[in-house]
């Protein structure tokens, strides 16, 4: 595995469209994506980003 596969709370904060404490709270409360610990780092498989994405979207309409 590459490290291209692995990405930063940061990387995944913005691509979620959340900020990096919202997604470490998720994180905290088991609600995020799986994560692996690297050296004290947290890191998560982009597969597992995309996973959790694909679970947590809805397709229904919004009246805004």
């Amino acid at each position: 595995m590459t490290s291209t596969n692995f990405l930063s709370v940061e990387e995944v904060a913005r691509l979620s469209r959340v900020t990096p404490r919202t997604l470490r709270k998720y994180l905290s409360l088991n609600k995020g994506p799986v994560v692996t610990r690297v050296g004290g780092r947290v890191f998560i498989q982009k597969s597992h980003f995309d996973e959790w994405i694909s679970q947590n979207t809805s397709s229904r309409k919004v009246k805004l």
